[in-house]
């Protein structure tokens, strides 16, 4: 919003350096100045706003996986009933469907915030406004973030030896419904 002022600014300093010639080193030298200065706040807002996308784009991840966390915990927990071969074998599909589903958002989690995480120890250290409070919000922040993939994962993982122990179940039926179906043939 300020863009035109500071061009309005160099223009001055230019009219003013070329109105008193004696002076125009100097005001050549604030011009100079304050255009590098400009030059490193559009740059500065620039690297913020690619901030700011990659950390929306990480909880957007992050919630996409929570969801499908609940919607997993929700097929669990809800009675998964099966009368014959076919309706146990659509089980162990759709079992496997949430695995892959839930191996998938992990791992979609896993890179956004890996990528994240480097551009906020990147972003931290560059230019001249790396001061103590940037870095230690740099590192608080990257605490959270690493907080909060830790707390999805342990769900994930829970989930994943559950989903396990029962395919391993629904699996050992199959068998026994196989074999007796073997056996009723013979």
């Amino acid at each position: 919003a300020l863009e035109d002022h500071v061009w309005d600014l160099l223009h001055e300093a230019d009219k003013a350096a070329e109105e008193n010639k004696e002076k125009s080193q100097v005001y050549d030298a604030m011009a100079e100045t304050l255009g590098d200065a400009w030059d490193a706040l559009i740059i500065m807002l620039e690297k913020r706003q690619a901030l700011l996308e990659l950390t929306s784009v990480f909880f957007e991840n992050a919630l996409e996986f929570a969801v499908k966390i609940d919607q997993v915990e929700d097929f669990l927990k809800n009675a998964q009933e099966f009368d014959n071969i076919d309706s146990l074998r659509e089980l162990l599909l759709q079992q496997e469907h949430h695995t892959k589903e839930l191996l998938e958002k992990s791992l979609a989690l896993l890179y956004k915030s890996q990528e994240l995480t480097e551009f906020i120890e990147e972003f931290k250290c560059e230019g001249p406004n790396a001061n103590p409070e940037l870095i230690q919000g740099a590192q608080s922040s990257c605490l959270k973030i690493d907080n909060l993939l830790e707390m999805l994962q342990d769900r994930r993982r829970q989930l994943d030896r559950f989903l396990k122990h029962q395919r391993q179940g629904l699996e050992q039926v199959l068998q026994i419904f196989l074999w007796h179906q073997q056996e009723n043939q013979v």
